[in-house]
């Protein structure tokens, strides 16, 4: 159920008038996950929900689907022209309103409003504002349901991983071919046995492949060949809307031991890890942002001379999407300078990409009682290997 009080209180918190939610073919995702609205609702015309930081809301709807926000309180207005839906925007909020809206101009994964729609909003004398803050304060963070929820997930993650390596060790032993897509398909199934569901193919990237963050193997991949590192990227919740994604990434070499560079460079990424999470402790009780996390790693890599090996930020936000809504810890791509709080669910993942190969490791993160709680299983200390590491 939507939860309008908490919605009305983040705005008063933020100074702001209000927060205008609009949307048309459900292209508005934050507006349809914080309604309540479900994509299989029909929305071929454009709607409005209009929260004020204190009174009643509007609902502003089309004649053709009128029930669209039924379960949600407010004033009722049934519009069919252009000019109606916009005359009832203006009335719901003062002229000169400070109203939030879904624009950003550093996070474009939460940039939804249209200019034109903007615009026209804008000509009625209302201020349209970003509404990142907001979104962190009322989508962006988990309740004790759902850190429950992502612990859980997490800790099967731990045991998935394991097994996926337990069997292509086997598979070696036992002299047989392994391929990318195999290790893929392993990993679905031990998903299906622990009854967790995904939205894709984990990462399976085996040698020179390791080195391509993003590695989508074609067919059934590479063949996984002695020495090889192996990549291993996997992320699923439990079934359920309001279930919360884990993400984590281990990595691995197909021989008794490491090379001298291989262990090297997953030192270095270990040690990136726990700078992050260091930098977290330290920093959560003095306003601590993501882009902040992010440069303390950044200096970590950089210090111990893997700067070149850098290609993607430290982590990103965790939620009913893998890819949630809440602080990402990212000074480069999309610097963040949202601070983390309570309730905060994101991944610690540096990664270094060299030409021959690339090693990342990942653990997911909670802000709780004001400290940062590393879930799941075990952290990744050493590399997982053919002679019983890891």
């Amino acid at each position: 159920m939507t939860d309008v009080a908490r919605i009305a209180r983040a705005i008063r918190e933020a100074g702001l008038s209000g927060w205008l939610f609009y949307n048309q073919f459900h292209r508005d995702e934050l507006s349809d996950l914080a309604l309540g609205i479900r994509r299989a609702v029909h929305n071929s015309r454009p709607w409005a929900y209009v929260v004020p930081a204190e009174g009643e809301p509007t609902r502003i709807v089309h004649a053709i689907e009128p029930g669209i926000l039924d379960h949600l309180p407010g004033r009722l207005v049934r519009c069919t022209a252009r000019d109606d839906l916009f005359e009832a925007i203006g009335a719901a909020i003062a002229p000169g309103a400070r109203l939030a809206a879904q624009f950003s101009t550093a996070f474009p994964v939460s940039s939804f409003l249209d200019h034109g729609t903007a615009q026209a909003i804008e000509r009625l004398g209302i201020r349209l504002v970003s509404s990142e803050e907001l979104i962190v304060d009322c989508l962006g963070t988990l309740d004790a349901e759902g850190m429950a929820s992502h612990n859980r997930a997490a800790f099967a993650l731990h045991a998935v991983v394991h097994s996926a390596w337990t069997r292509i060790r086997s598979a070696v032993a036992g002299c047989e071919a392994v391929h990318e897509a195999d290790v893929q398909e392993w990993i679905a199934g031990l998903f299906t046995e622990a009854g967790l569901v995904t939205d894709g193919p984990a990462l399976v990237a085996a040698g020179e492949a390791s080195a391509d963050p993003h590695y989508e193997p074609v067919g059934r991949g590479r063949e996984i060949a002695p020495g090889d590192v192996v990549q291993l990227d996997l992320w699923a919740r439990e079934p359920g809307e309001r279930s919360i994604f884990a993400d984590i990434s281990w990595v691995g070499v197909l021989a008794a031991r490491p090379t001298t560079e291989q262990a090297r460079v997953f030192d270095v990424v270990v040690s990136a890890r726990e700078a992050a999470a260091a930098a977290i402790d330290a920093g959560l009780a003095s306003g601590l942002s993501g882009a902040d996390v992010d440069r303390a790693v950044r200096e970590r890599i950089g210090g111990l001379g893997f700067a070149g090996g850098l290609r993607h930020r430290t982590g990103h936000a965790i939620g009913t999407r893998v890819h949630g809504y809440g602080v990402n810890l990212d000074s480069v791509e999309f610097p963040d300078h949202r601070r983390l709080r309570e309730g905060s669910c994101f991944s610690i993942e540096p990664g270094i990409y060299l030409d021959r190969f690339g090693m990342r490791t990942e653990v997911d993160g909670i802000v709780r009682g004001g400290r940062l709680e590393l879930t799941g299983g075990p952290r990744q200390k050493s590399l997982l290997d053919l002679g019983g590491g890891a």
